[in-house]
């Protein structure tokens, strides 16, 4: 998000100054607090303890790739759902891998 004033003119000579709706250091504050909302809501529902680490990683990730973008605070819920249900299909995958081949490997 850029920050910057931008004055201006119209045909009847009326002037006004545009401001930034929010300063950079608010966002990164709503931005810090809802990733860890949101974390800590995932977290708290998640019994597959193998998941958590996971989940920070997800989360580091969209936060990362939200970050890119015009709208962090608009764009990062989404996709830290999307990671996340990644990080879900990686475990049960690896969980099905592990049950199938549980025989093959000795004791």
């Amino acid at each position: 998000m850029s920050a910057r004033f931008t004055s201006l003119d119209f045909e009847s000579g009326d002037q006004f100054e545009l401001e930034p709706r929010f300063e950079r250091q608010d966002v990164e504050t709503r931005f810090a607090a809802l990733k860890d909302e949101l974390l800590a809501s995932l977290l708290e529902d998640t019994q597959t303890l193998d998941l958590h680490p996971r989940f920070k990683q997800a989360a580091n990730e969209a936060a990362g790739v939200a970050w890119t973008t015009e709208f962090p605070l608009l764009v990062f819920p989404a996709l830290f759902e999307e990671f996340a249900r990644r990080e879900r299909s990686r475990q049960n995958r690896q969980q099905q891998i592990l049950a199938r081949t549980e025989h093959l490997m000795p004791v």
